[in-house]
């Protein structure tokens, strides 16, 4: 129970980070023609999918999706809609291939674009005034991949411990 506290503690703490500190770091602050967008909560969502379980990221992406849509999106729905299934289809990749490094950063890679493209046509579908998609993809897109797959690899080790944690009082919770 400790371990999954300090779990979600640690989301939370990532989420935050989106908004605050990482907000100093980004392209656009120092002038140059790309933007990424942090999206740290969704890499530790992922691996939580990757080491805990399918349904605990669907549940994870569902509650930071929505407070992502409350806070800060114009629509309630697209973060909620896009965290959920980014957690749950990670989850299923486990299902057919063996957990390894590779395999973790591979998925996360995939996962991460599809969410970001997800993002991206839903926006375009409510908003009248879209955005040409080769622009969002090399300016917007693949920047935001390439930022949070940076972060994704600093703190792999880390969050993988805490991930074992939990999944270790999980299954000595079901005996």
């Amino acid at each position: 129970m400790v371990a999954r506290i300090k779990f979600t503690l640690l989301l939370l703490v990532f989420f935050f980070m989106e908004s605050t500190l990482a907000q100093f770091i980004t392209p656009g602050v120092w002038g140059m023609s790309y933007e990424t967008i942090p999206r740290f909560a969704l890499v530790g969502i992922i691996y939580a999918s990757l080491f805990i379980g399918r349904r605990e990221g669907l549940y994870y992406g569902m509650a930071f999706g929505l407070l992502q849509d409350m806070l800060y999106g114009n629509v309630i729905g697209v973060y909620t809609l896009s965290m959920m299934v980014a957690g749950y289809m990670a989850g299923l990749v486990l299902m057919i291939f063996h957990r390894s490094v590779a395999v973790v950063i591979s998925t996360l890679t995939l996962v991460l674009f599809g969410h970001e493209w997800l993002t991206y046509t839903l926006f375009r579908l409510f908003y009248t005034n879209p955005v040409n998609v080769q622009w969002t993809l090399t300016n917007e897109i693949i920047p935001t991949l390439v930022a949070n797959m940076i972060f994704a690899i600093l703190v792999y080790k880390p969050v993988r411990n805490l991930c074992d944690q939990v999944l270790q009082n999980k299954e000595r919770a079901h005996e």
